[in-house]
């Protein structure tokens, strides 16, 4: 009976235990699942709190925005704890900021970036007038100065390139108030800078003799024309005229320009220099020359002045016993026949600057007949003022392979050129005159426009040194 009780009460012992350990062990599961879907569902609340948001960023704060290798967007990242990057968006003239991250950083990262655009200075513009002879100046070699003056002002500056036909180009300046005063005061300075340095060169070559006397002194009959108005298109268009002297001349098909400029007064610089050196009779010795060929450079006296001059040696002949050299005068054009034991060695140091005389002809008109009249010849010697160094206007209507004066240096194509006489408010086209008179010609299919034009204080390189 005992074991009876004793084994009743076993089993319900473990009937009861085992209920037990299942209760327990299902409540156990419930906990695990109840807090894996707790996770998932903190999971799906964080990854609906997940923000792209865009905002447009004026174009010229982003630079400033971003920073110097990227600086400045580096620390907004940091502070908002997102991502920000920038997009173009077709039809917007501003750049698209996108921020990247939960709601509360997006938006914070977008009040950061819109206080930082509300702190940046005001930025105007402002456009100032410069003479066109000084945008050179300017702009320098390769934009050398400019961007120094980008530099030093922070400002940016345009050259505007829609002004064409004036005398005058204009500068846009866009920058702070600030900046666009330092901009304008150095562009101030290059100006008079500009203006001091023509002054001298003006200066310079009113001081010039004539190099050999004129047929014409003086003018028999002036020619009246109406007046026009000055006008300096833009250096290095087609247009563009430029300041010349005529220096020698065979004929209107046959002539040497030399360029108003800074390597004039060079070049009246080195003709002082090699007159005192070559005045020197030791000098002359340590120079003398043994033997003289054709297309040697040689150090010559030209008769006329009795200044001495670069020369080139065109042919070497005898005349009697005396052996003579027939010379062209590099720097001018002309020639003369000097006898070779006037000749001395050039001195190298003498060959620093390029060869003035430019060789061209007169477009558009040719002679009446084969050839040009003496009185042709005369009028165009006489309205050109051939050596006495009184300015013309020329512009480049053309160029033709021909053969030159020099002996062996072989040049460029020869420039056509129109002339006009700009003196006394004048403005004569040359051609057209020679026309008029009945000495010349225009050629088929000339350009016969209205071809007047006046002179501009820049002028440019037409022709380069060979």
């Amino acid at each position: 009976m005992r074991y009876f009780f004793i084994r009743a009460v076993t089993k319900s012992l473990t009937i009861a235990l085992g209920l037990s350990v299942f209760t327990v062990t299902g409540y156990l599961l419930y906990l695990l699942l109840k807090k894996e879907e707790d996770d998932l569902s903190d999971v799906y609340v964080h990854t609906s709190k997940f923000k792209t948001l865009e905002m447009r960023v004026p174009k010229d704060v982003v630079r400033s925005l971003i920073g110097r290798n990227g600086s400045n967007i580096k620390l907004l990242q940091e502070q908002s704890s997102t991502r920000i990057g920038f997009k173009d968006r077709e039809g917007v003239d501003e750049k698209i900021c996108v921020i990247r991250g939960s709601v509360e950083n997006c938006y914070l990262a977008q009040n950061l970036i819109q206080e930082f655009i509300n702190n940046q200075p005001v930025l105007e513009n402002e456009d100032i007038s410069v003479p066109v002879g000084c945008i050179r100046k300017i702009i320098g070699r390769n934009g050398d100065k400019i961007n120094e003056i980008r530099g030093l002002s922070g400002a940016k500056l345009t050259v505007c390139e829609d002004d064409k036909g004036l005398t005058s180009k204009r500068i846009s300046i866009k920058g702070t108030r600030n900046q666009i005063n330092v901009a304008r005061s150095l562009v101030e300075d290059v100006i008079l800078e500009c203006q001091h340095s023509q002054r001298i060169i003006e200066d310079s070559l009113s001081k010039r003799e004539p190099r050999c006397p004129s047929k014409s002194p003086e003018i028999v009959k002036r020619i009246e024309v109406p007046k026009v108005e000055s006008m300096s298109p833009v250096p290095g268009q087609p247009e563009t005229p430029f300041e010349v002297y005529v220096s020698a001349m065979e004929d209107p098909s046959r002539f040497w320009l030399q360029i108003v400029g800074p390597k004039a007064t060079k070049l009246d610089c080195l003709v002082e220099e090699m007159t005192e050196y070559y005045n020197n009779v030791d000098n002359r010795s340590q120079h003398s020359l043994d033997d003289i060929n054709k297309g040697d450079l040689v150090a010559a006296v030209f008769q006329y002045d009795s200044k001495w001059y670069r020369a080139e040696i065109l042919d070497v002949k005898y005349k009697g016993e005396e052996k003579m050299a027939e010379l062209y005068y590099v720097d001018y054009g002309d020639t003369d026949n000097v006898p070779c034991k006037d000749l001395f060695e050039l001195r190298t140091d003498f060959l620093r600057l390029h060869f003035q005389a430019i060789e061209c002809y007169l477009a558009r008109i040719e002679p009446v007949g084969e050839s040009w009249s003496e009185e042709a010849i005369d009028q165009f010697e006489e309205w050109t003022h051939v050596a006495q160094w009184k300015k013309l206007s020329a512009r480049i209507n053309g160029y033709s392979v021909k053969e030159k004066m020099r002996a062996k240096r072989e040049g460029s194509p020869i420039p056509g050129v129109d002339l006009f006489n700009v003196s006394d408010n004048q403005d004569v086209d040359i051609a057209e005159e020679l026309v008029k008179a009945g000495h010349a010609v225009f050629k088929k299919g000339s350009d016969l426009r209205s071809a007047s034009r006046t002179t501009s204080t820049s002028n440019i390189s037409v022709a380069s040194s060979t």
